[in-house]
């Protein structure tokens, strides 16, 4: 026999382990004959079912322990009156759920009362978002748990109090509720509960625009309901704003695809997953899943009476149709509507709210439209003072807007500037380098202005400066080179071995598709991890124009800067003391030209006849125009686009017989030219022993016998790690894996396995040369907005001043005679633009040394 307050101890700690509680409600307590205790067991059992989705389930138990409660007295028929309630909510049944709350708040007292108001606040709170009811509850509540020896209902109610502090505006009160909660709930080994209170730290850290801390404290409260087998929905959907902050909607997608088939979902649930799928899918460039999903999402919050939800999805709805180009007029009566609901409830979204309806506004194309519009931006604006970044972004683009509307060019940009500005402080924050660059995107729309306008506005200078303003940026910040926890270090040798073991398989025609299963949930486990770590809090400096063409006069050295606007390029040529603008062509022309380029370069590497000379005309007509008309017998250093970065210079016609490097930017070029090799001269040389090729390391050491070789079974990655740290000069014949999919798990191959670029972010100096001889060593990936991330991107953002590498395939026996030239060259004392086109001149005459001299491009000095 169970006496009742044994069981009533079963439904206080319900949660600190379901699956006892489940057992003991089950085969202890509900076929007791003393109708409490069985009373209690229903009411367990309905708890946990409703809290995995099986909603039928849940109510059917609870009916009967309403019925059993009614034997019993009315504090019991209360208590459960008052789950009943709850439970009802999370089904959808708002009013019906309010009613048997408020019943239940009637017939209790006490501490009972104390509890059934702790419930009803977290539906006034937290699923309805009547934040003010939800708190006058809390503080009558808090009241009665204060003076009672209750510490587990005192810790849910503070942390309900924390979530609805939120809501109230009041960040401060939040943590504080928090942070008691968390304290009791450890201290009474609650492990549920502590996965709440870490999730509720990752949801405070958001807000406050802290995304490291954010992501961490998200991942960590994941593992902790992982490892009570719970899937939380609303993990899953702050993880996804987390994600999409951060500019990953694929990331953001995935979590929510995951929690969609985890389990059953109540219908609360559903709508919450819904939005977030809305939101990603917008995100991802798929309008009509966002549009699919968000009118669905619109349809259950608005039965569940869930009003702050309802304003989300339904601007997502609109913002979907506005993707696929609905008609204007009713869509911007529609888009006004919410901007009126927003203000009305002082909803978070009420500056996207109104700079969406401004931009449907302005497709509208009537007088009333545009008055409506210019208001529309002005009260938008005024959201450049928020104490949040993201906040401040959207407020001074409306601002941008507004001066566009008003013809101030210079508003334009002095707001676009400030806009950027609050994104730099945000991404200064961020120590990884993928997080940075993805970060970019929510900065795109500003730069674009930006850049148009000053176009527009006329000035070769200006239109520079705008060219550079949101350029490879991510690369100028300095990265945290000694943040590499153990666990990461670990995990990244654990990748390593089983990459042998992938290898080792597919040698023996064994299957693999458990060993790649592994090594995919390693890359995620370091990737996420990487997301964790803080950035410097150095933001990157604006390009000095002046002080560009002092360097460039200096070094005899002309700067093409090519920058796209609305899919035309242009091409800005600093040098000799000015900047001159010159327009070049369709952007899409020019993609075009650096393909037929590369595949000319392929096939020629392969001793089939090319049409080299063609493709390198091509190349200059389409991405540079009259430029070289303008830098007469200088230097030249050539800024593409992102995606106009592998091109192969050393084909074009007008660059063959000059010195001509390339630089993600303008400013990663002048921070290059002012680095130096510090007292560390070594050349080291490092050949781990390739399949074919990497011949070019003995015959490039036969030449320099002071240069260190590391080469076999030597060549590991923790030996060349150790030997690459402050090298002068770093020379790597090893086979080169880009991966387009995660360019940060890019790696080459030596002895014991790959060497990740994650690997190399633990160099506590980078070598300040580099040369990849191995083929397509030097792709890049663009991301984000104007930004790269890959190998060679990796190596400049931590300070190496200058990289060879190849961009396409080439001839191995080619390799080594390009490689001795090179080499030679760089003895002498020349830089690495002087060194590749001594390069060039010894492949002249024969086409397969010539296509492979062509396919190798320097990055930066």
């Amino acid at each position: 026999m169970v006496t009742r307050d044994e069981a009533e101890e079963v439904l206080r700690t319900v949660f600190a382990d379901p699956g006892l509680s489940r057992t003991r409600a089950r085969d202890e307590l509900v076929p007791d004959p003393d109708p409490a205790v069985s009373s209690i067991g229903h009411q367990v059992l309905g708890i946990l079912h409703r809290d995995v989705g099986e909603t039928d389930t849940a109510l059917t138990h609870l009916r009967t322990a309403l019925r059993l409660a009614r034997r019993v007295d009315i504090e019991r028929e209360a208590d459960v009156r008052a789950t009943l309630g709850g439970s009802l909510i999370y089904a959808g049944r708002t009013r019906d759920g309010l009613e048997q709350l408020d019943r239940a708040a009637e017939q209790s007292t006490g501490l009972a009362l104390a509890r059934v108001l702790v419930r009803r606040a977290m539906m006034l709170s937290f699923r309805m978002e009547r934040f003010e009811d939800g708190a006058a509850d809390l503080r009558r509540a808090l009241a009665i748990l204060d003076a009672s020896d209750d510490d587990i209902w005192r810790a849910r109610a503070l942390q309900l109090e924390g979530l609805t502090r939120v809501g109230l505006g009041d960040i401060a009160a939040a943590r504080r509720a928090f942070d008691e909660s968390m304290a009791i709930h450890t201290a009474l080994a609650m492990p549920m509960d502590v996965a709440v209170g870490v999730h509720n730290q990752g949801w405070l850290a958001f807000l406050e625009g802290d995304l490291p801390r954010a992501l961490e404290r998200y991942a960590e409260a994941s593992d902790r309901y992982a490892a009570l087998d719970r899937t939380n929905v609303d993990l899953v959907y702050d993880r996804c704003s987390a994600y999409l902050a951060a500019g990953m909607p694929a990331d953001a997608l995935d979590v929510v695809e995951q929690a969609l088939v985890a389990r059953p979902l109540l219908e609360v649930e559903q709508a919450d997953l819904l939005l977030a799928t809305a939101e990603a899918a917008l995100a991802a460039g798929d309008p009509d899943r966002a549009r699919s999903a968000a009118d669905r999402a619109c349809r259950l919050f608005r039965t569940q009476g869930r009003h702050q939800h309802w304003i989300r999805a339904e601007m997502m709805a609109v913002w979907a149709r506005a993707e696929s180009a609905d008609p204007p007029q009713r869509l911007f009566a529609r888009a006004t509507a919410l901007v009126d609901l927003a203000r009305e409830g002082r909803a978070v979204e009420l500056p996207e709210a109104l700079l969406l309806a401004a931009r449907t506004g302005r497709r509208a194309h009537s007088s009333e439209a545009e008055a409506l519009v210019a208001a529309l931006l002005d009260e938008a604006a005024t959201f450049r003072r928020s104490t949040r970044g993201t906040t401040r972004v959207l407020g001074w683009l409306a601002t941008a807007e507004r001066r566009r509307l008003a013809g101030d060019a210079g508003g334009v940009l002095r707001a676009c500037e400030r806009g950027l500005a609050a994104l730099d402080e945000h991404r200064a924050t961020l120590g990884s380098q993928e997080l940075r660059a993805l970060s970019s995107a929510h900065g795109a729309e500003l730069a674009e202005l930006g850049t148009r306008t000053a176009l527009a506005s006329g000035g070769a200078r200006r239109l520079l400066r705008w060219s550079e303003r949101w350029r490879a940026s991510s690369l100028t910040i300095p990265s945290a080179f000694d943040q590499h926890d153990p666990e990461t270090t670990a995990d990244l040798a654990a990748l390593r071995a089983q990459h042998r073991r992938i290898a080792e398989a597919k040698a023996e025609g064994a299957p693999t598709d458990r060993l790649q299963a592994r090594a995919a949930r390693l890359e995620e486990s370091v990737r996420q991890r990487m997301f964790h770590l803080r950035g410097s809090g150095a933001a990157p400096q604006s390009l000095d124009v002046a002080e560009l063409l002092s360097a460039l006069a200096d070094d005899d050295t002309v700067l093409v800067e090519l920058t796209e606007v609305d899919g035309h390029l242009h091409a800005l040529v600093a040098g000799q003391g000015r900047v001159r603008h010159l327009a070049v062509g369709e952007a899409s022309a020019a993609s075009a030209a650096v393909d037929f380029a590369l595949f000319a370069l392929r096939g020629a590497a392969r001793g089939r006849r090319s049409q080299l000379e063609m493709a390198g005309a091509r190349l200059q007509r389409a991405l540079l125009g009259s430029a070289l008309d303008h830098v007469g017998e200088s230097r030249v250093v050539v800024s593409g686009t992102s995606a106009l970065q592998g091109v192969p210079w050393g084909l074009v016609p007008g660059l063959a017989e000059r010195p001509v490097t390339s630089t993600p930017s303008a400013r990663l070029w002048l921070r290059a030219r002012q680095s130096s090799a510090e007292a560390d001269r070594r050349v080291l040389l490092v050949g781990p022993g390739l399949a074919s090729g990497g011949a070019e390391v003995p015959a490039v050491a036969a030449h320099d016998p002071s240069a260190e070789v590391l080469d076999g079974a030597a060549a590991t990655v923790e030996a060349s790690l150790a030997a690459l740290d402050g090298a002068a000069l770093a020379h790597v014949a090893a086979h080169g894996h880009f991966r387009e999919d995660s360019p940060l798990f890019s790696s080459l191959v030596m002895a014991d396995g790959p060497l990740l670029v994650h690997d190399l972010q633990r160099l506590a100096r980078p070598p300040h040369r580099v040369v990849l001889s191995a083929c397509e060593s030097g792709e890049m990936a663009p991301v984000g907005a104007q930004e790269l991330l890959g190998l060679s991107a990796a190596l400049l953002s931590m300070g190496t001043a200058g990289i060879v590498s190849s961009l396409g395939e080439v001839d191995d026996a080619a390799t080594v005679e390009v490689m001795v030239a090179l080499h030679d060259s760089l003895r002498r004392g020349r830089g690495l633009g002087e060194a590749m086109l001594a390069a060039r001149e010894v492949a002249a005459g024969d086409q397969v040394l010539a296509a492979t001299a062509a396919s190798f491009t320097v990055l930066g000095v």
